[in-house]
């Protein structure tokens, strides 16, 4: 058996050589175009209420405020607002969404971090209990959400996100929420 050797100039399969990208892109067909689609993405607050996941748009959130920030009560405000804080010369309520989701209220109050949320023209604070992460999601991974969605979440979920096989999050609509924050359902 013999082995062929290449000539001077041509090149062989097993030779050391390697290529660019840019110069195996030129190696390859000029009808064969990439293209280079960018998809819409969204920023989302990822955190956990009752240890169920959830996410609100970044748009809506303005800042992350710290577990130790203080919030003081009032007597007179509904069930659902922990109390007020004041926040560079401004009074902000800071609300829990426990009720208005059909979740059981926390017996005390947690020291989660606070969300500071705006929508419906409305500045207010939101406990969570967790802050779990700030990401981008492309469009494509939101899906509708499902019709088996318990009833209490149905009206204040705009997407849901499968992380996985096993775990899915709820994109909360911020607009909802404080919609029916100030209509008193919550």
């Amino acid at each position: 058996m013999n082995a062929e050797h290449p000539r001077d100039g041509e090149a062989n399969d097993t030779s050391s050589t390697t290529l660019s990208l840019d110069e195996a892109l030129a190696a390859q067909s000029d009808s064969e175009t990439v293209v280079d689609v960018d998809e819409p993405t969204q920023q989302l607050v990822l955190f956990r209420l009752d240890d169920q996941r959830f996410a609100l748009p970044g748009s809506a959130v303005s800042e992350i405020l710290p577990s130790d920030q203080p919030v003081y009560y009032v007597p007179g405000l509904p069930a659902s607002t922990e109390g007020v804080l004041h926040l560079r010369g401004k009074i902000e309520s800071v609300i829990s969404l426990h009720q208005l989701l059909g979740l059981p209220t926390p017996e005390v109050t947690s020291k989660g971090m606070i969300l500071l949320v705006r929508a419906a023209g409305v500045t207010s604070g939101v406990r969570i209990e967790q802050l779990d992460d700030v990401c981008e999601v492309t469009q494509s991974m939101l899906q509708a959400p499902p019709e088996t969605l318990p009833g209490t979440l149905r009206p204040y979920v705009s997407a849901l996100w499968q992380i996985d096989e096993r775990q899915a999050l709820a994109l909360l609509d911020p607009e909802a929420l404080f919609d029916a924050y100030q209509q008193g359902l919550g």
